[in-house]
């Protein structure tokens, strides 16, 4: 028995010998990788102690080489600094010198200073410069020749984040015909007259998007062409709309009350307007807009200035009343790079009280091109058929001849620079009924326009 404690005992010595024996060998082993291991990344921290020590020394000598250029600049501007103190003005020299510092001081003082409410005032200008040239076919044919002008100047202003805005225009006339500006070379050289072409306040609350409100002589707001209204024409009075303040389908609604006529001792001529529509923005460069419109005129047939083309009877529009529906559709978009754009516009007069089929009038027309800088080109063509008490003929096209009329118009427009515009129109058109003094009507007008 105690021969085999004696072989255990043994046995358990052997085997812890061996285990610590195992243990050392691995550890030596573990330690020589971590040996391996360190050694690689200290030379990994050598080669990049190395590189960083290169790029400090280029960077030292490229700092010695920009500081040796300053310091070279330095010491040729005090050379030049030095050379300027010790030059020595001749009494002449110093006598000039004094008189152009009094003289530039003395403009300085003279110059007006304009108060700020006038230094931030938004100014327009254009000027038109044209050869008319009109002849008519018929029973009175004759041939029209004379030189025109049209000058418009106005401003405008705004305040509270540009919520609210005022502005005027005024603009050269031979009358205070509504649908001209236009002034002709005549009267023996005698001063033209310059009238008020506008003059309103405008309103766009930011805490309503979409609502305008304006009042005064404005720039027609409403939806139209010029089958109804004559580009030229501003309307007087209040106009109200909202646009929904949402893309791409945008409906709108607006109503106006315009003032035509006021006559103490009669009654006064009035027009209520009420519009309501859609714009589609279909893409980036496409937008199609359509409108429509009720026009009620009130007591038009007795405070009219023009008939423009109106059926008259014993001083009065025979007409009677103008209760007119209007449709109109704009369509613009770009066909490659080159801006286009379409229109058509209906429009029917209900309370004709002729009742003789002369109470519609339709247009279509087409643009290509635009004229906003040097190079642009523009081309555009028209054909309207205007019956005569389809709606007032004072207010529509006046090149066209207003009411009663059918027929086309053609026009080219190029930019000689951005300033500058040189255009020309020509009409070709014809009575729609009744007996006329003419069977045609040619027109012919060539423009240049600057605008600053």
């Amino acid at each position: 028995m105690s021969y085999v404690r004696s072989g255990f005992t043994v046995f358990v010595i052997l085997s812890l010998l061996l285990c610590w024996t195992s243990q050392a060998a691995a550890a030596e082993d573990i330690s020589a990788s971590k040996y391996e291991e360190l050694l690689r990344r200290l030379n990994a921290q050598e080669t990049r102690i190395a590189e960083q020590d290169k790029k400090i020394a280029e960077l030292q000598a490229d700092r010695k080489e920009s500081t040796a250029e300053q310091d070279k600049k330095i010491a040729e501007q005090n050379k030049k600094i030095t050379e300027l103190k010790s030059v020595e003005l001749t009494p002449q020299q110093k006598q000039d010198f004094v008189k152009a510092y009094e003289k530039v001081k003395a403009q300085a003082e003279d110059k007006p200073v304009l108060p700020k409410w006038l230094t931030d005032l938004d100014w327009f200008t254009d000027l038109r410069l044209r050869y008319h040239y009109e002849t008519w076919n018929g029973s009175t044919a004759r041939d029209v020749n004379k030189g025109r002008f049209r000058l418009r100047v106005g401003a405008k202003k705004t305040w509270f984040d540009k919520q609210l805005e005022a502005g005027f225009r005024l603009a050269s006339g031979s009358s205070n015909d509504p649908s001209s500006t236009n002034q002709s070379f005549d009267t023996n050289f005698g001063e033209k007259d310059v009238w008020i072409d506008r003059a309103y306040a405008k309103y766009k609350p930011k805490a309503i998007k979409g609502l305008e409100l304006v009042g005064g002589k404005m720039a027609n707001p409403l939806v139209h062409s010029n089958v109804v209204w004559d580009s030229d024409v501003n309307p007087e009075g209040v106009w109200a709309v909202y646009k929904c303040p949402i893309e791409p389908i945008q409906p709108f609604a607006g109503v106006a009350y315009f003032q035509s006529d006021e006559n103490s001792s009669s009654v006064d001529g009035n027009l209520l307007a009420y519009q309501a529509g859609v714009i589609v923005h279909l893409n980036e460069d496409t937008k199609w807009t359509t409108a429509g419109t009720w026009y009620d005129w009130q007591h038009y047939e007795v405070t009219f200035d023009r008939a423009g083309g109106n059926t008259m009877a014993g001083g009065r529009l025979s007409a009677e009343e103008f209760d007119v529906i209007n449709v109109t559709t704009k369509l613009k978009t770009k066909i490659g790079k080159v801006p286009v754009s379409f229109w058509g516009d209906w429009a029917y007069n209900t309370k004709n009280a002729l009742n003789d089929g002369t109470d519609e009038a339709w247009g279509v027309g087409v643009k290509l091109g635009q004229n906003k800088k040097k190079g642009d080109l523009s081309a555009k063509y028209k054909y309207a058929y205007i019956e005569a008490n389809a709606s007032p003929g004072a207010f529509n096209d006046s090149d066209f001849g207003h009411s009663n009329s059918k027929g086309h118009q053609i026009g080219l427009a190029y930019n000689l620079a951005d300033f500058m515009t040189a255009g020309v129109n020509v009409f070709y058109t014809e009575p729609v009924s009744g007996s006329m003094s003419f069977d045609s009507r040619f027109l012919a007008m060539f423009d240049i326009i600057f605008k600053w």
